[in-house]
């Protein structure tokens, strides 16, 4: 009877709520990496759709500061983002794309921006990682 009694308790503990429901990532909320730069996940959707935009802080960076659309998926607490630098009358010359996940409060985000060097007009990859908080 003790071993049923603690083979029950296993499993309720199992199918408890985890921290990683706490981990999810929520729509309407503002994550800044350690560069300084901001995103801004503005809806999620039933099915993970997310839509948002990027700002660079890097200041060389032709769209500095410029607010661009990022659309991408949520699956609790991971997260996907791409950004074409387009902006209408700006075009920045780079696309984007993230991958990371949410834990202990900050996001993780693996990235590679892909781009075409001006002098050479040859197409290059860039690649990197980052870290947010919330802001």
């Amino acid at each position: 009877m003790k071993a049923m009694t603690l083979f029950i308790s296993a499993v309720v503990a199992l199918a408890a709520p985890t921290s990683a429901d706490a981990q999810s990532i929520k729509p309407q909320t503002r994550w800044v990496n350690n560069h300084g730069s901001e995103l801004v996940i503005q809806s999620i959707d039933p099915d993970g759709r997310l839509t948002g935009t990027y700002s660079s802080n890097q200041p060389d960076y032709k769209c500095h500061n410029v607010a661009i659309p990022v659309v991408g998926w949520v699956d609790g607490w991971l997260i996907s983002y791409t950004m074409r630098a387009s902006t209408g009358a700006i075009q920045c010359g780079t696309i984007t794309s993230w991958t990371g996940y949410v834990k202990d409060d900050r996001l993780y985000a693996e990235w590679s921006l892909a781009y075409i060097n001006t002098e050479t007009f040859h197409p290059g990859l860039t690649r990197g990682t980052d870290v947010y908080r919330p802001k």
